[in-house]
């Protein structure tokens, strides 16, 4: 196997679809859309812009697409939610292996910028055993998809007007922030879609892909969602929920500052602010009147100092 060769298999080993919570899903997706931009190169505003799409994604797109992937799941037979369940976890088990192998290939401290070690036969062989087992369950993840086309492809109908926009203010949050080195590189990869008759012109573009077949359906229905799972132990809580024409929001604020409490609709769109002040660090609670509302998907968008957090109700 040339270096090259085995290089491509590390990077495989390391980028394996971890498709066992949203919270993965969602930088799989990010990651993408920010390499094909050429914006994961080094540079000025990198950073920024990362986090700038990631809170994106999490407050606008994961809220949406969480949902439809629950209204799908009681759609699938008892036997293909079992079966989808073990195929996030043998991908999960591959993914560890994965990274394993990745930091057994770290390059050793004091080592040349740039230089890995050469990898022992046993290591090739186990990179493209790895490759070949994704493969397989990707296959036939995405047979099992065959069964439910009609539903997936309702589903995307029904979301086509918020992908539209999520891909442009992604595309707009990326651009912002490249160099102009890579505003230029974008430029001519643009241009060289148009001469290959617009194959490649995607490019000046964000194409989200959570509702492919495949990805769509590893997505878990019944994971934490992204911002839960970031503040275990101190989460927003609400009772009842669903809720009526009132509704109990506790939440933790992590440091003294501004506090801004909106409620969103069910496409991350905001309705009101709930409250906008300054919070001490400690427990908090609003009591909220929903009585406006219609029944449907609703969230909290809790914005301070600590961070961001989104949490989901239904109002009946």
């Amino acid at each position: 196997m040339k270096t090259s060769s085995w290089l491509k298999a590390l990077a495989f080993a390391a980028a394996i679809l971890p498709a066992s919570t949203t919270v993965s899903l969602a930088q799989a997706g990010t990651s993408e859309q920010l390499k094909r931009a050429g914006f994961a190169h080094q540079g000025p505003g990198r950073h920024q812009g990362n986090g700038e799409v990631r809170a994106y994604v999490e407050q606008n797109v994961l809220p949406v697409v969480r949902e439809q992937r629950q209204k799908l799941e009681a759609q699938l037979s008892a036997a293909d939610r079992a079966q989808l369940s073990t195929y996030r976890a043998q991908l999960k088990a591959l993914r560890e292996q994965g990274k394993a192998l990745h930091q057994a290939l770290r390059p050793a401290d004091g080592a040349t910028p740039g230089q890995r070690p050469a990898p022992t036969e046993a290591q090739r062989q186990q990179l493209q055993q790895l490759h070949a087992e994704q493969r397989t369950i990707m296959q036939s993840v995405g047979q099992l998809a065959t069964k439910y086309e009609a539903q997936l492809k309702q589903i995307k109908a029904d979301v086509q007007p918020q992908r539209e926009k999520w891909e442009a203010d992604i595309t707009a949050l990326v651009q912002k922030n490249l160099t102009p080195e890579q505003q230029q590189h974008l430029v001519q990869r643009k241009e060289a879609g148009k001469e290959h008759g617009g194959r490649r012109g995607h490019h000046g573009g964000m194409k989200l892909k959570f509702f492919g077949p495949t990805r769509f359906l590893l997505m878990d229905p019944n994971a934490p969602a992204a911002a839960e799972t970031a503040t275990r132990g101190a989460q927003a809580a609400m009772y009842p929920n669903p809720a009526t024409t009132t509704q109990r929001l506790d939440y933790e604020v992590k440091k003294d500052g501004n506090v801004k409490v909106e409620l969103l609709d069910e496409r991350g769109k905001t309705l009101r602010t709930v409250f906008d002040g300054k919070q001490e660090k400690g427990s908090h609670s609003l009591d909220v009147n929903l009585a406006d509302l219609n029944r449907g998907t609703y969230y909290y968008k809790i914005t301070g100092k600590g961070g961001t957090e989104t949490r989901r109700f239904v109002k009946e």
